[in-house]
């Protein structure tokens, strides 16, 4: 029973994170609503949530990798490839974004670069993550059910079921 708990707690974490990055993502692109300098300090903390992520799916990308080149699905081979894409697109942002920075670097008494090449690798990089997105969840749907289902609380009919059975 506490392995469940366990477990549930654990998926519920997973998905907290996962909730955060994805609102997080949506609000950090709304700059004319939060102002550039949410839309700066808040891009870095959501690429720190990103490696808190990875590191809490690392089993996954570990298995996925081991697997890759053997017997494992088209499905996954495009799982990891959205997600290899995504993540160099999401740090591609966070990186070209402080470059750039109009509030960040000179906070810390730096200049930023002001380039019309950067500002675009920016923007295409925020497309490419937007669309790895919308992939990575259509791929993931099945996935995600799986872990609400988990966490969810039953039904009157599954819990009076259960009662019945145990009686």
């Amino acid at each position: 029973m506490e392995s469940k708990k366990k477990n549930t707690n654990k998926t519920l974490l997973l998905l907290l994170v996962d909730v955060v990055l994805l609102g997080g993502f949506w609000l950090v692109n709304q700059v004319r609503l939060t102002g550039i300098a949410f839309h700066e300090w808040f891009g870095i903390a959501l690429g720190l949530i990103l490696i808190l992520h990875l590191v809490m799916h690392w089993r996954w990308v570990v298995n996925i990798v081991k697997e890759f080149f053997k017997r494992s699905s088209l499905v996954q081979h495009l799982k990891l490839v959205l997600d290899i894409v995504g993540f160099a697109a999401f740090f591609t942002i966070i990186i070209s974004g402080i470059l750039m920075s109009k509030v960040v670097l000179p906070t810390l008494g730096l200049t930023a670069l002001h380039s019309h090449s950067l500002k675009m690798i920016h923007v295409i990089a925020t497309n490419l993550t937007i669309y790895m997105i919308a992939g990575h969840l259509l791929l993931n749907v099945g996935t995600i059910f799986k872990m609400l289902k988990c966490i969810l609380p039953k039904g009157r009919k599954s819990v009076a079921r259960e009662a019945l059975q145990a009686e």
